[in-house]
């Protein structure tokens, strides 16, 4: 009975974390990153955003008390982010990466560079405040209110001399009337914005960076005295990952994803104690949940090319396929032990796993997520992880884990233990629980009975994102890293 959910599924959300399980590995790295976050990009917003609230919320104030009026403030901050992109653009050889709505107002800003007026948006957009709110306030520069003080955010101290910072600067200048009234922006006034609103330019701005770094650097303290205590742990953790960086570029320049793989394979042989240990543990689970979309993208392929089947089905069609190249595909039936042993020590060292190199038949799609699995439990000793520490034995990594471990049963009884328990179950009742939040459906097959019904909807495994290259740009916008010339590799902290 395949009835109209398909049809249906395809035009609702595809899904990103589908099986509910990414939010460990994310939570481990943002402790490390003090509210930067994998779309936080570039520091110059972190600054201009407590400035646009604060000078919005004064001009509403003009007249009497302040209301806020959310479809107004959208408009406000969409004309802010409107002027940044349009000062990044016309600022000839700045770095336009991470600079939001490039995308949506490419022509206006091809016109603009070409010399020609365009017009300021009249539409409202909160991308920027969606975006970098959370980085601002863990730096201490914007807070939530409560409701009755009638506004939902407002500035700190901090923020509050962020915000007197630039609009010292820019309180008699036209620009703040385009930015509350709307019209029309020629090249010249985009260029007369450069200092203030170009991504490139923070340096050049007064003591905007000055007061970035301090943000950065000293820890703002909150009036609770248990958030005073969190806000100190995680500007220590933000410290320890500085100086990480600081030793691993010292002994060569890199990018993220070359420091996290450095730091991960020298974990495993070695052992990782502090902070070295904790970036380990992110991507050791990093690497698990990988294996588990594997298994899932094997599942969903399989169904959506044979129709609705059991997990013993599903499993028992995988096994049926022998493969010269591939050793473990002649091992279904052995036990679990004996073919771990097959998989060789070092498999997936020397950098970070690639999507790209596991678009596979489905059958070499699971022997591979195997492969991953055993692969980690040894890891996990050899770096000194316990398997469910952080997030319970039940957790969909630290079971996989264990049943590899175990070595009870042979490879397809494993992995179909696997694929009911830490994949089919997992995925269905994590959809379920989105959906009773009013998200989309993002099923990729559902049950019916004993058997697993497919949707229409394909699946290709991901690592989670990353917020270490966000983390270096950050810190090299605002003078703390150098960016080399590829844009991508790092060199020496700078004072």
């Amino acid at each position: 009975m395949n009835v109209a959910w398909g049809s249906r599924l395809s035009s609702e959300t595809k899904g990103l974390d589908v099986l509910g399980i990414r939010a460990l590995d994310q939570n481990i790295e943002a402790s490390l990153t003090n509210g930067l976050t994998t779309i936080s990009i570039r520091a110059r917003y972190i600054s201009i955003l407590p400035w646009a609230l604060g000078q919005y919320f004064v001009e509403e104030s003009a007249g009497g008390p302040v209301r806020h009026d959310k479809d107004a403030l959208a408009v406000y901050l969409n004309r802010v982010r409107f002027l940044v992109l349009a000062a990044t653009f016309v600022d000839e050889g700045a770095s336009r990466i991470g600079a939001m709505g490039s995308d949506f107002y490419l022509d206006e800003m091809t016109a603009l560079v070409a010399g020609k007026t365009v017009s300021m948006p009249d539409s409202g957009n909160v991308a920027v405040l969606g975006t970098y709110f959370g980085p601002a306030s863990a730096l201490g520069l914007v807070e939530s209110r409560p409701e009755s003080s009638g506004l939902p955010f407002g500035l700190t101290a901090r923020g509050t001399i962020m915000y007197q910072e630039r609009n010292a600067a820019l309180e008699s200048t036209r620009l703040l009337n385009l930015l509350r009234e709307g019209g029309d922006l020629d090249y010249d006034t985009a260029r007369a914005a450069v200092p203030a609103f170009s991504l490139a330019r923070i340096a050049e701005f007064g003591r905007e960076v000055e007061l970035l770094r301090e943000a950065f650097e000293e820890a703002w303290v909150p009036e609770s005295s248990l958030a005073a205590k969190r806000v100190a742990q995680a500007y220590q953790r933000m410290t320890d990952t500085r100086s990480w960086l600081d030793r691993e570029l010292e002994l060569e320049p890199a990018g993220a994803s070359e420091l996290i793989a450095r730091n991960y394979d020298r974990a495993v042989l070695e052992g990782a104690v502090g902070i070295e240990l904790e970036w380990a543990t992110f991507e050791w689970h990093r690497r698990v949940h990988f294996a588990l979309e594997l298994l899932l993208a094997a599942m969903t392929r399989r169904l959506l090319d044979e129709g609705s089947m059991s997990v013993a089905q599903v499993v028992a069609l995988w096994s049926s396929h022998t493969v010269g190249s591939e050793p473990l595909t002649d091992h279904w039936n052995s036990p679990v032990d004996v073919a771990a042993l097959i998989v060789q020590p070092g498999t997936f060292s020397g950098g970070l796993l690639r999507s790209s190199d596991f678009h596979l038949e489905p059958h070499i799609q699971a022997i591979r997520a195997f492969e991953i699995l055993v692969t980690q439990a040894r890891d996990a000793q050899s770096i000194g992880i316990t398997p469910g520490a952080s997030s319970g034995a039940s957790a969909p990594s630290a079971r996989a884990i264990q049943l590899v471990g175990d070595g009870v049963g042979t490879l397809g009884a494993v992995l179909r233990v696997i694929c009911d328990e830490c994949v089919a179950q997992r995925h269905i009742a994590n959809t379920m629980r989105k959906m009773g939040n009013q998200q989309d459906c993002s099923l990729r097959f559902y049950p019916e009975g004993p058997v697993l019904v497919p949707t229409d909807i394909d699946f290709s495994p991901n690592y989670s994102g990353s917020r270490l290259q966000n983390t270096m740009r950050i810190l090299a916008d605002i003078g703390m890293l150098n960016i080399g010339g590829s844009g991508v590799t790092a060199a020496n902290v700078t004072d």
